[in-house]
């Protein structure tokens, strides 16, 4: 019994099969989305916390490294305009920005997809005096770091839409504000988004 050629054949079959399931990712991708967020902020020498809901969006652009490895820049923003930094205060306007480098692991041949990231990261905090006047603004530059668990379902060959659950860490440093002064600031902003996704 002659098996040379039924091998092949089998193996031909099998191959096929795993390149239909092979998601689409070649070249240069491009993904954009936004989502609702929850940020905490805290300080290194005080047990005071600050949290609020708010807003996130995002836009990545990146390259294709393996089957199983995206690399891409990303720059993530999260807005808030109810966070209190001080009792009766719920009038300032909170805004984080992270600009990095991520990396998208997909494990298995599926859209499942772990990601994470370093980056410049930046924030922003606008106040209305009390008395009346123009907006005052402080901000704070540091390090952003990104990381969570994402899925693609494809729509067609070449697009997704892409369901992720982040948190991004920024180490914005000293920020002084105008009722205080709050000592090495870490806004963490845990959000859920959906993109879609070009690849």
């Amino acid at each position: 019994m002659r098996t040379g050629p039924a091998l092949l054949v089998l193996a031909a079959l099998l191959a096929a099969g795993a390149e239909a399931q092979r998601p689409h990712r070649a070249g240069l991708w491009i993904e954009t989305g936004g989502g609702v967020g929850y940020v905490r902020i805290a300080s290194s020498g005080s047990t005071n916390v600050t949290s609020a809901p708010g807003s996130t969006s995002y836009l990545t652009v990146g390259v294709l490294l393996s089957d199983n490895v995206l690399l891409g820049i990303e720059n993530a923003g999260f807005v808030d305009d109810m966070l209190g930094f001080f009792r009766g205060d719920t009038s300032s306007l909170a805004e984080t920005w992270n600009l990095g480098v991520v990396v998208l692991w997909y494990p298995w041949r599926s859209g499942l997809f772990a990601k994470g990231g370093v980056g410049v990261a930046q924030g922003a905090f606008t106040f209305t005096p009390t008395g009346g006047g123009a907006p005052i603004t402080v901000r704070g530059t540091g390090v952003g770091l990104n990381f969570g668990a994402g899925y693609d379902l494809k729509v067609s060959r070449k697009i997704a839409l892409t369901a992720c659950v982040c948190a991004d860490i920024a180490g914005i440093g000293d920020v002084v504000l105008p009722s205080t002064r709050i000592d090495d600031m870490i806004a963490s902003v845990y959000h859920v988004t959906i993109g879609l996704t070009i690849r």
